[in-house]
This record gives structure tokens, sequence and C-alpha cells, in this order.
């Protein structure tokens, strides 16, 4: 169980009701408390972020969280992308990386032996692209108008496939239509962390990362 803590590298943290240990919510790690530098680690799972009538095609049963009159205080409307950070966020970033805009998103990718940073505005709609990351094979998959991305080893069998766009799916150059989740059939690509992300946040959790140029 966890609750708000505040903020670092402009992000919110949070700690654990069972040993008050403070955790990114980021890249679950625990920056100070009794379980810090124990290896301790939430694990990131992917995410699939998309319109609601692409969701709801796929998942029709879907439930949808309700309205509460007694929290209405507390919804407002967010737009991803938008310029400004506040001071307030601005004041706990440890160093900021100017490469790129501060609210520039990027799908972020970590394969554990690199990290790249790939802006959504660089994708022509649907984009299906591969690359190597860290020396490992990836295939990147973004969608800007759906504020969407992921990243996927490219390996399938112990072989590199290449993967391309074709009608709006994920296909490879053996002809194999794959989802969004990196499966098909009973197949299923090896996830490697990857999210979108505002760049400030980004690089904060990645100082190293580099930034694809095409």
């Amino acid at each position: 169980m966890f609750d708000v803590a505040g903020l670092y590298n402009g992000l919110f943290v949070m700690s654990d009701r069972l040993t008050g240990s403070v955790w990114t919510h980021y890249d679950g790690t625990i920056l100070t408390g009794p379980l810090a530098g124990t290896g301790t680690a939430l694990t990131i799972q992917p995410m699939l972020q998309q319109r609601w009538r692409d969701w709801v095609a796929d998942h029709p049963d879907t439930s949808v969280l309700a309205w509460e009159d007694r929290y209405s205080d507390r919804y407002w409307s967010v737009e991803p992308g938008r310029p400004g950070l506040g001071r307030e966020f601005l004041d706990t970033i440890v160093s900021l990386d100017t490469r790129l805009p501060e609210n520039d998103l990027v799908l972020g990718v970590d394969t554990g032996t690199g990290s790249r940073a790939y802006r959504l505005a660089d994708a022509a709609g649907f984009t299906v692209m591969d690359d190597e990351v860290g020396g490992v094979p990836v295939v990147v998959v973004m969608d800007a108008g759906s504020v969407f991305g992921i990243a996927f080893e490219a390996t399938v069998d112990g072989e590199v496939r290449s993967f391309s766009a074709l009608d709006g799916r994920v296909v490879d150059d053996t002809g194999v239509v794959w989802g969004l989740d990196g499966t098909t059939g009973g197949a299923q690509l090896r996830f490697v962390i990857s999210f979108v992300s505002e760049w400030y946040g980004w690089a904060a959790y990645h100082p190293d990362t580099e930034i694809w140029s095409g």
C-alpha cells in the first residue's frame, strides 16, 4: 500500500505504509528508507495506451471507472506534452537535460544495456520501426495521435525479425501480424522497458539516454 510522498526529479514519489520507504513510481526503485540499497524494486509492466474506440473494439466487456461527485474537486483536464513546467517541479530536478524541450513527448526505451528516446512528433501517424538499443535488436511502435508507444525485442525463436506497419497493424518480414501487446497466436515478443513520458522525466532518470535521430 502506497501514499503520495512528494516530488523528486519533477515526478511524484510514494511511500509504502509497511516500512515508510520512499519509492519512485517512474522506475520502481527505492530512494530512501529501510529498504534502500536492498535491490528491491517494482516490476514495470507493459501498458497499452489507446483511443477509447480502439480499446473497446478489442475489449468490449471493459469496465469504466465511474465519476464520483465527492471527488469532483480532484478531477482536472490533462494535456500530455503541454509546454511549461511549474517551479514546484523544476526545483526538484537534479539536472535538467536541455537537449529537447522539457515537455516534449518521447517514447523512452531501456533495454538494460542502453536507453534511447524517440520523439512522438517524429512519428508519421502509426509508426513501426526496427532499431538496436544497447546492442539489443528492438521493434519500436508509436502512434502520436494516441500518445502511445511501446517496444519489444525483435527476436523470435532465436532469429531477429524485421517489422513494419501495414494498415495500422504490426507485421513482420514473414507476414505474421502481431498485436500491440507483442502477441500472435501463442507467441510473445519480449517486452523491454518502454513507455511514453515527457522528456524531462525520462532524461532525469536516464541521464545517459540517446535521442533517436532517424
